[in-house]
């Protein structure tokens, strides 16, 4: 098997195309079959010098970036994240502290459906999702926290349920109303 290996920078894939063609051609009349050639582009690995002149200096490889903060809100669904997306099942804390999580966002934003509740708990790349949500969103509902409206794709799960911060009433007073008679 004859192999090719040409080193260069930036070739786009139709010139890499037009290349391999033209060098398997030529290998093909020098009379080597061109099913065993095989043409292999490949960065440069090193400066060029030619005629005892620098013609090309290695270009350093970038430097990948950092990776970006992950904003507060969604920490506490991110630090549990790796172990429990990749489990076949989840415990019944794990399921608890989704469904907190879940009435947390459902509280926030007022409703949600089904793929909202995904993104909102970071769970869109997981495939066992969607059922989960669905027995959650039943639970909840069955306690009457929120309402179910619509249906397959355009449902929503409305929040009922009394907010996190309970909201002191005012205190009310009962007084007799007092008539002329009595």
């Amino acid at each position: 098997m004859a192999i090719v290996i040409i080193e260069s920078a930036d070739l786009s894939p139709d010139q890499k195309t037009r290349i391999g063609g033209r060098v398997i051609t030529a290998l093909q009349q020098e009379g080597i079959a061109p099913g065993s050639v095989v043409v292999l582009f490949q960065p440069e690995r090193s400066d060029i010098y030619l005629d005892g002149l620098l013609v090309r200096v290695r270009a350093e490889a970038p430097t990948p970036l950092p990776e970006p903060p992950v904003p507060k809100a969604a920490a506490p669904a991110q630090e549990a994240a790796p172990a429990f997306k990749t489990k076949a099942r989840r415990s019944k804390p794990e399921l608890e502290d989704m469904k907190n999580l879940l009435m947390s966002a459902l509280q926030d934003k007022g409703s949600l459906s089904s793929f909202e509740a995904q993104v909102a708990l970071d769970l869109k790349d997981c495939e066992w999702a969607p059922a989960t949500l669905r027995r959650l969103f039943t639970e909840l509902e069955e306690t009457k926290l929120i309402v179910k409206n619509g249906q397959k794709r355009g449902t929503r799960y409305v929040w009922k349920g009394t907010a996190s911060t309970p909201q002191s009433a005012p205190a009310v007073k009962l007084v007799k109303a007092e008539n002329e008679e009595g």
